[in-house]
């Protein structure tokens, strides 16, 4: 006969209860683990990334720009008169010389001008010489009468010393020895009065003619302009080159100082490189330029000028060429320059990750010793470059990073590189 023991079936219930419990304790803790800590890293394929490694060293700091090559020396011919387009000779992309001729224009009204002046110099012209033939002709009747007037006094003297004479041996009386001398005595006055008249007279002839002189040289100098702006009418290069703008067709208007055409020297050349509002404020005249002009080679440059203006966020900046440009190099190709802004001496760099910017804390993916795995940590970035970005923190020499763009892995921790 079996004795119920309601204490022993009690503990037996217990214990499949704690074994239950345990068990869906491990079967919760490893889907934890499987979920967090034991999930699958994201697997990447080595050739599909870009691996930088940390150096310490000196960094050359450098930026890139677009441009293409321009004229050095460009003239601007502009309409010194107004006129109508009579005949065109010559299009755009000739060459020219300096007496090269362009166009041809018109302007009765100016020609009516012109010949109104050589009418107003030639009066002036006229009225001068008539002044001088009548001053001439004063200063000879004064000359006439001063020789008349010093033979008379030669005689009066002459009179005066027969009359002395004469009282000597007293033949004549004293008044008449008297009046005799004072005959002499005031002809000479009287010639010396009329030498200082005719002295007067001779060195005071241009000073007469001075007013006329000026209406002559007004006259010449409206007579000049006039024709200097008939002879512009035959618009000429004026300059060694090309012709590269003329947009002038016969039977167009022409205004006084409106530009015409521009030539310029292809012999000389210079870069004009297009760099980013935000990247010009390092580059300052005097910087190395390296300019690929990509057909032709590389050509090494300076920095002649930053434009101070900006437009739609471009500043232009202008290289001047310290060596020979290479054979084939021609206006308006374009190019590539890359200037030199600074060095900086022994700091942490790296070669500049994708979507990394200068001065900002990014993300990274870095390797461990194996090469095997990548975990994502936050970087402190400083200056950067081209191709080049300073370590502030968060990196150590000859640690290595990825520099690919990491967007297309989301927010994964963790990346595991297939070789």
């Amino acid at each position: 006969m079996d004795i119920a023991r309601p204490d022993i079936e009690k503990k037996r219930r217990l214990k499949k209860r704690v074994a239950l419990a345990a068990g869906i304790a491990v079967a919760v803790g490893f889907m934890l683990f499987v979920l967090t800590m034991g999930r699958p890293l994201r697997k990447v394929d080595a050739d599909d990334i870009w691996v930088g490694q940390v150096q310490k060293g000196d960094m050359v700091r450098s930026l890139r720009g677009t441009g293409k090559l321009v004229p050095e020396n460009v003239r601007w011919i502009s309409a010194r008169a107004a006129g109508r387009v009579e005949q065109r000779f010559i299009l755009s992309g000739a060459a020219v010389e300096p007496g090269t001729l362009i166009l041809k224009l018109s302007n009765p009204e100016l020609e009516q001008r012109l010949g109104e002046a050589k009418l107003v110099l030639e009066a002036a012209q006229a009225d001068l010489d008539g002044a001088r033939v009548r001053l001439q002709g004063d200063l000879l009747a004064l000359k006439s009468s001063v020789e008349s007037l010093r033979e008379e006094t030669e005689l009066s003297q002459l009179d005066a010393r027969i009359q002395a004479d004469l009282f000597a041996d007293k033949l004549v009386s004293p008044l008449n020895c008297e009046r005799a001398r004072l005959h002499a005595e005031h002809s000479l006055v009287r010639l010396k009065m009329e030498e200082e008249r005719l002295d007067f007279q001779t060195s005071s002839i241009e000073h007469q003619l001075a007013s006329q002189k000026t209406k002559v040289d007004s006259a010449k100098a409206s007579l000049e302009l006039l024709q200097s702006q008939a002879d512009a009418l035959s618009v000429r290069a004026g300059f060694s080159g090309i012709l590269q703008k003329l947009d002038l067709e016969p039977g167009m208007e022409v205004v006084q100082g409106a530009v015409i055409a521009q030539v310029a020297d292809m012999s000389a050349l210079k870069a004009v490189l297009e760099v980013q509002e935000s990247q010009a404020r390092d580059v300052a005249p005097g910087q190395s330029v390296v300019i690929d002009t990509r057909t032709s080679g590389e050509v090494t440059g300076i920095v002649s000028r930053v434009d101070p203006n900006v437009e739609n966020g471009i500043v232009k900046v202008d290289v001047h060429f310290d060596s020979p440009l290479p054979a084939g190099c021609r206006a308006e190709q374009t190019v590539q320059g890359t200037i030199e802004l600074e060095k900086l001496n022994d700091v942490l760099h790296v070669d500049r990750p994708s979507l990394v910017l200068q001065d900002t804390t990014a993300q990274v993916f870095r390797l461990d010793g194996s090469g095997r795995t990548a975990r994502r940590i936050t970087v402190v970035f400083g200056r950067a470059s081209v191709s080049q970005i300073e370590v502030k923190s968060g990196l150590k020499a000859g640690e290595e990073i990825i520099l690919s763009d990491t967007t297309r892995w989301g927010n994964a921790e963790a990346l595991e590189i297939e070789k």
